[in-house]
């Protein structure tokens, strides 16, 4: 009986462990922000702490950019362009604009929440 109650812990055991081992890390964040002549949607954005994945598409007729204010990530984005890149982000609130002459004052302006 004893023997038999060993097997079963150790295969229990094992179960668990193969189980852990198959799970992925968790996807990073991901969100799709759009750009247009004079904003940027959605205007609230709350993403998890950590790797965050942004698709940004500038769907206006003039080139803007994509700034997160506080972080080093700074991209051109010509019309019609999607660029996607990724950027790792401690809790905390930051202002996303876009810095080309006047596009700011014009409303291009949006809040990233970034949640533990």
């Amino acid at each position: 009986m004893r023997v038999s109650l060993v097997r079963q812990t150790i295969l229990a055991i094992l179960f668990f462990v193969s189980v852990a081992a198959c799970q992925s890390a968790p996807a990073p964040s991901q969100i799709t922000v759009s750009l247009k002549e004079w904003g940027i949607e959605p205007k609230a954005m709350t993403v998890k702490a950590g790797k965050v994945t942004f698709i940004v598409k500038n769907a206006g007729t003039l080139e803007h950019n994509f700034i997160i204010q506080g972080s080093d990530k700074i991209d051109s984005i010509f019309a019609a362009q999607t660029k996607t890149f990724e950027v790792t982000l401690a809790p905390g609130t930051y202002v996303v604009d876009c810095n080309l002459s006047g596009h700011k004052e014009a409303g291009m302006t949006a809040a990233l929440t970034v949640v533990p």
